[in-house]
């Protein structure tokens, strides 16, 4: 009994979708390493963030208001209550 073979044209065309697909799996893969890496990165800058305004409240008061285009330092307006 003759063994069974795909013919040139649809071995090229089976290991060319292969290819493609593992290429894009490894792309996948890459894309999720750099999102991971970006999520650390704005974990970081978040604590980062958090201890500077710790610093700035025990600072300038924990009612202060900053504008942070000019630097200006406001005190927060209490509200009325009537």
């Amino acid at each position: 009994m003759a063994k069974k073979k795909l013919t040139k044209d649809e071995l090229t065309s089976v290991q060319s979708m292969l290819n493609a697909f593992n290429q894009l799996k490894m792309q996948l893969g890459d894309a999720e390493l750099q999102k991971k890496s970006i999520i650390d990165k704005i974990d970081e800058l978040k604590t980062d963030y958090a201890k500077v305004e710790k610093n700035l409240a025990d600072k300038y008061g924990s009612d202060a208001q900053i504008d942070v285009q000019t630097g200006e330092i406001k005190k927060k307006e209490l509200e009325k209550v009537e």
